[in-house]
This record gives C-alpha cells, sequence and structure tokens, in this order.
C-alpha cells in the first residue's frame, strides 16, 4: 500500500517538512528516509505524473485500470424534416389501404355564380362538385321573389371539369350572352335590352290560285320572293308587333333599325341584327358589351366569363 501511495502522490519529510518528488525514499533536501509514517502527510500531486510505467517500481503489481472512454461525438442539433412524398407501394401490387377522399382523382375546376343585375345583384353562389338546380322553391340556388323563375326552372351540372347548363321546361327559358354570332332556328327566342323577340322564320308561300276555289283576299306577294318575320313578344307571352321583310337583315336597335325603340337605355344604337338566308338564319351581336342573349335549347356548354339571364336575373359564370 505504502508502495501505491509513494508511486503516486509527493510526500513531506518529517523531519524537515520539505515536499519530495514522487516515489522519494529519502528526503532531498536532509536526506532522512522517508517512512510508511510519512505517508500519512502526503499531498495530493499538482503536476501531471509521468507515465506509469517509469515510475511503479520493478517488483511491485501494475494495479489493474479500466479502459479509459470512447469520446463521444457531439450531436448535432435537430434539424427540421424536410416534406417528403409518401412512399407508394412496392412491387406491382396496389396498396390495400383506403386513400383518403382527397387523393381520390385530381380535383377538377370549381364554378360559381355571381349576380351582376335584378333585385338579388351583389349575391354569389358556389356550385358543387355535380352543379346544382336553380329555382322559385326546388334547388340549391333560389330566387323566391323572382315571379319570372318557376319552382325549378334549370340545372347546372359539371362532369368531366365542363360546365352545363340545362333548361327544364321553364315557362320563361333560360337565356346565354351571343359570344359573335349564334345560328337561329325558326321560332327561336332573344333578348336584346329588356325586349323578348320571336325569330318566326320564313313565312309560308301562298297557295296557288284555283279557279273555283275560294281564295282569302291580300296583297299580292312578288313571284320567286321569300319573306321573313320577327315578332316582338309582350309580357305574358302575348305578340307584339311584327316585322316582315325579305332580307337580307332585320335589325333591332334604338334607331334606324327595323325594330327601334328609341326609349330603350339598355339597347344600342344597332343592337342585334338577323342575316336571313334561304334555308338558315344567324344571330349577330352589335351592342359593344350590353349584350344580346338567345334562349337555350336543351342543354348548353358553359364557360368562365359567359352571362346568362334567368328571370329578372343577369348571372356571370366564375372560375373559382
Amino acid at each position: 500500500m505504502s508502495a501505491l501511495l509513494l508511486s503516486n502522490l509527493g510526500v513531506v519529510c518529517p523531519s524537515c517538512d520539505f515536499l519530495n518528488v514522487v516515489g522519494a525514499t529519502t528526503c532531498m533536501a536532509c536526506n532522512a528516509p522517508i517512512t510508511d509514517t510519512a505517508a500519512a502527510k502526503a499531498v495530493p500531486k499538482t503536476q501531471t505524473p509521468p507515465p506509469a510505467e517509469a515510475s511503479v517500481p520493478p517488483n511491485a503489481k501494475r494495479p489493474l485500470e479500466e479502459p479509459a472512454p470512447m469520446p463521444r461525438a457531439a450531436t448535432p442539433p435537430p434539424q427540421p424534416k424536410a416534406a417528403t412524398a409518401p412512399a407508394k407501394p412496392a412491387g406491382p401490387f396496389p396498396s390495400s389501404q383506403t386513400p383518403p377522399p382527397q387523393a381520390q382523382g385530381a380535383a377538377g375546376p370549381k364554378f360559381g355564380l355571381s349576380v351582376l343585375a335584378g333585385p338579388a345583384r351583389g349575391q354569389r353562389f358556389r356550385l358543387g362538385n355535380n352543379g346544382a338546380q336553380l329555382g322559385r322553391s326546388k334547388g340549391v340556388i333560389l330566387f323566391p321573389d323572382d315571379p319570372f323563375i318557376s319552382p325549378l326552372h334549370a340545372t347546372f351540372s359539371v362532369k368531366d371539369g365542363k360546365l352545363t347548363v340545362r333548361d327544364d321546361n321553364s315557362t320563361s327559358g333560360v337565356f346565354v350572352n351571343v359570344q359573335g354570332q349564334e345560328p337561329l332556328a325558326p321560332n327561336s327566342y332573344f333578348c336584346a335590352g329588356i325586349r323578348l323577340m320571336r325569330y318566326i322564320g320564313p313565312l309560308d308561300a301562298a297557295p296557288p290560285f284555283q279557279v273555283g276555289k275560294l281564295t282569302v283576299y291580300g296583297a299580292p306577294v312578288p313571284a320567286n320572293t321569300t319573306y321573313y318575320a320577327l315578332e316582338e313578344v309582350l309580357l305574358g307571352s302575348r305578340p307584339g308587333r311584327v316585322v316582315v321583310s325579305a332580307g337580307p337583315n332585320l335589325s333591332v336597335g334604338q334607331g334606324k333599325c327595323d325594330f327601334s325603340f328609341p326609349d330603350d337605355e339598355a339597347l344600342a344604337p344597332r343592337h342585334a341584327e338577323i342575316s336571313v338566308a334561304p334555308g338558315n338564319a344567324t344571330l349577330r351581336d352589335h351592342s359593344g358589351g350590353l349584350g344580346t342573349f338567345i334562349r337555350v335549347v336543351g342543354e348548353r356548354t358553359l364557360k368562365a366569363g359567359d352571362k346568362l339571364r334567368v328571370g329578372q336575373q343577369t348571372l356571370q359564370v366564375e372560375a373559382l
């Protein structure tokens, strides 16, 4: 035990109190022998001891030493995890888990309707993924105070990213604005300003004169001439004025037209024009943005920016 202490601690001479180096057996100051009693006065060594091989006597047993711990690598600060795409199932077999609802197919375009004019001006409606129904008492989009809208008036449908509108046998109809020009069939309706017009089409030729058969009296019609008729429809679906012309154009506007309405501020000077020809007719919009609206027959495809007239309301299609 003395050898172990002396090999690791400096000792004080019991005779002169001189601090000797590690492992000294005699005092370096007075040459007095240093015994085991002197080890009690040993003070901790303040200097780094030399290697154990040089300080341990040859015959002393080497103490067992624990292996020095391995230095621990510095732990880096936690980093935020980057967003990663969900892993795809391995192999050719699909995953058995049901994907969340938003992952089932890509989301298609969303549509809405905004009221530009009419009693409900300023209202906006969002169409569902499959569309919506419009009416006075049935459907999602309701106008209960509009007397010109039927209980179930129209249906908007969304399929394959396209929006369509269908007239559900309404009394007053659904009208869509004319983009440039539209083909016009006989007995078709269109709106110009606050006027509702009906294109009657070509008039039937007079029956040939037959000797001995009663014929209704009337003005003579030039031979080989076709006449076309355009009628104004009054409130309650009553017939109004009618213009009959051999063509080639029938016009509607505020002034100097076949149908002139000087007091209608919703009309342009030459608002709309019908170009007639044997077998077909074309409706053209010349309103400069005021709009000419043709009645929907069956189903019609719509796009963002299209305008519709339903009852007293003017709607516009929006892409959300």
